[in-house]
């Protein structure tokens, strides 16, 4: 969704959940993993994915009654931001990454493509 002065308004997410998210990543440690994450009103579902293919992962959640809301890439030792070719299926769907911030604190981070350039959303984490 687009502001009136043409920014994208900041995706919002709940705390708890992002929480899960970041809790997953700790427990993976070094092996990498990608999933997904469903949204109804909100996202509120994440399904590992044992092989990489979004089209099952999608209909799992819409089984669930959920979207697709975004591919969560857990790739330790990689750089945070994914690579052009990380949205080469489903160019349109966001990608969650957790990151060490400032001070080795897990980040959850968003990115999008556009204009085949990967470009990072604001991620709001309310209560």
């Amino acid at each position: 969704m687009n502001e009136p002065n043409g920014a994208e308004a900041p995706l919002q997410m709940p705390r708890r959940f992002a929480i899960r998210l970041l809790h997953e990543a700790q427990l993976a440690g070094e092996q990498p993993f990608v999933g997904v994450v469903g949204a109804s009103a909100e996202p509120d579902t994440f399904l590992p994915m044992a092989r990489p293919s979004l089209g099952e992962a999608a209909a799992l959640l819409q089984d669930r009654q959920r979207s697709l809301w975004a591919v969560y890439l857990h790739r330790p030792g990689s750089p945070a931001m994914p690579t052009p070719e990380d949205f080469a299926s489903q160019p349109q769907v966001l990608r969650l990454t957790a990151s060490l911030a400032t001070k080795g604190v897990l980040q959850l981070r968003a990115w999008t493509l556009h204009d085949g350039r990967v470009v990072e959303r604001e991620l709001q984490i309310r209560d």
